[in-house]
């Protein structure tokens, strides 16, 4: 219904028509277009004009599978408002409502969009398995992980065409519940760690020493890179004084980043062998973890490094690989190999977990002390290190070659157990075969600095699983946990297998969900396989995240 106002100002006659009820126009009417962005190619986005701020909520349906989006004012439809969490090769219908301020409402013609296939080569995409087993006990939500291609190393010792092919590319994929992929990235290099954050965007390390920020498009936000790595400068990336970024980070609440670097020494006298102690020592350039914080403008706010707190004499098994070799750093001895690090205390401690030495240190910021620490046999880093270790009950077994420590809401320290050896240099170690990787739950007890083993995710009759790098654990909101495995081996072959031969060994992994019982039983897995039986491309992870939403809700976003 229109009225009309008449209004007298000196004399003058002025005529204004207002509506009441009205709703909100489109002037351009809605359109749905692919994502420009080939790195996320399994995504669409949404464009139109309105008369005015507008909340957005799109409804998406196709034969199988229904999701909405909500977009609040802030976000311009204008620019475009991004469409994610499509499944594959599906044809879907775009349900699209408008709403102002006063609640009023207009819907647009409904929109038609066919989302694309997933890439079908074996190089760009693993054979993806899920099977639940428990349905009703799984944690609801999404799962996001990296899989890592690989390709069984010819050459153990040094750079080979399998490491450059394995390295130089990078995925992000996020299944639904169901096990279909909602979304992927394809980045130019190989990533460790990932995570979301406040924002709603994705930040992930490189293995070319790169921090990078994108958002659900897959467009590039903000990234960073280690000043004096091996590859130099990068265009339109932020340069941060260190030799390298590494493995793990984490945001701190005003945007700030915690994450491991590194630094390299020459130490006379060092060891040649891990396997014997009588072999001649010499001068060696030995690689030691640097953990630091720095802004958003590349500033580093502070450094603690390893050197300076723990004995670097104190090796373990798999220094004298190639690790640092393969990312530029020629004849360098792998020492400490810090793989995660995490926030503690506000911020006025962290955690530090060094995977050959199979040690984790909670270290205070301001003092650069050691407050506490986790490693067997603590007395031969000296008596400093040893009043300030928790000691494990005689009748428990020690962790070996750690991954990803997690501080839980109960105060429990949550860990991936590679179980990598079973012993430090230079006795006895367990042989491939023998391994038994697991997560860990370990209570802590600072008065009486003790540690106590808790709960496992291995049960009696689970088969064996064998991963001899990497690996991840995250507490579920239902108390459930998700365990990733990191680099499995292959069953085929593993009883004959040397700790040598293993980068020649296939590599399989799985995520999988446990819950909290005593025994823990399985809940639900996901595998990932060469997409084709003949490929010799196999696939690794550097970790698994349950994700409540997806996309991620940030402050901004409905």
């Amino acid at each position: 219904m229109r009225f009309f106002l008449t209004i007298i100002l000196g004399g003058g006659f002025y005529t204004s028509s207002l509506l009441l009820n009205a709703s909100p126009v489109f002037e351009v009417s809605p359109v749905v277009s692919a994502n420009p962005n080939t790195r996320v190619p399994q995504a669409a986005i949404l464009t139109f004009e309105a008369n005015g701020p507008v909340t957005t909520t799109l409804e998406a349906v196709a034969a199988d599978h229904r999701f909405e989006s909500t977009f609040g004012t802030e976000h311009s439809p204008t620019n475009g408002l991004p469409i994610v969490g499509m499944r594959a090769d599906r044809e879907y219908q775009f349900s699209i409502t408008i709403s102002d301020s006063t609640g009023s409402k207009r819907a647009a013609e409904v929109l038609s969009f066919r989302s694309p296939k997933l890439p079908n080569t074996p190089d760009m995409m693993p054979r993806i398995i899920t099977e639940s087993f428990r349905p009703r006990a799984m944690d609801k939500g999404f799962t996001l992980f990296n899989p890592r291609r690989r390709i069984p190393l010819e050459v153990a010792d040094a750079i080979s065409v399998e490491s450059e092919f394995n390295d130089s590319l990078g995925i992000l994929i996020v299944v639904d519940e169901a096990g279909e992929v909602v979304w992927y990235y394809h980045g130019d290099s190989r990533i460790t760690d990932y995570r979301s954050i406040r924002n709603g965007n994705i930040v992930f390390i490189t293995s070319d020493n790169r921090l990078i920020e994108i958002d659900i498009l897959g467009n590039t936000i903000a990234s960073w890179y280690a000043k004096d790595r091996p590859q130099g400068k990068t265009s339109g990336s932020i340069p941060v004084d260190s030799e390298t970024f590494h493995h793990s980070f984490q945001e701190y609440p005003n945007g700030d980043f915690l994450i491991l670097g590194s630094e390299i020494r020459e130490l006379p006298n060092y060891f040649t062998s891990e396997t014997d102690a009588q072999a001649p020592r010499k001068t060696q350039r030995v690689v030691g973890d640097i953990v630091m914080r720095f802004t958003r403008d590349g500033e580093v706010r502070w450094k603690w490094k390893a050197f300076d707190h723990l004995d670097p004499y104190k090796i373990g098994y798999l220094s004298f690989g190639n690790y640092w070799a393969r990312r530029g750093f020629p004849n360098a001895v792998d020492w400490s190999h810090a793989n995660g690090v995490r926030i503690m205390d506000y911020g006025d401690s962290f955690l530090v977990n060094f995977r050959l030495i199979s040690g984790i240190a909670n270290v205070d910021v301001s003092s650069q002390e050691i407050k506490w620490m986790v490693i067997s046999e603590p007395e031969s880093l000296g008596e400093d290190i040893a009043k300030r270790a928790l000691k494990l009950p005689s009748d428990q077994n020690w962790f070996w070659m750690p991954h990803a420590p997690w501080i839980t809401e109960r105060g429990t320290l949550l860990i991936f157990n590679n179980d990598n050896f079973g012993s430090r240099p230079f006795g006895d170690f367990k042989s491939p075969s023998a391994i038994r990787s697991r997560a860990e739950e370990y209570a802590i007890d600072l008065e009486e600095m003790t540690l106590e083993k808790i709960w496992e995710s291995r049960f009696p009759e689970e088969e064996p699983m064998r991963s001899w790098a990497m690996g991840s654990v995250q507490p579920l909101a239902n108390g459930n946990t998700l365990v990733g495995y990191g680099m499995l081996l292959r069953p085929e072959g593993v009883e004959d297998l040397t700790w040598p031969q293993r980068l020649g060994h296939p590599a399989w992994t799985q995520i999988r969900e446990y819950t909290h019982e005593t025994p823990a039983s399985l809940v639900w897995s996901l595998t990932l396989l060469p997409l084709t039986d003949s490929t010799p491309i196999g696939w690794s992870i550097y970790g698994g995240q349950r994700l409540p939403a997806w996309p991620v809700p940030n402050e901004s976003r409905n």
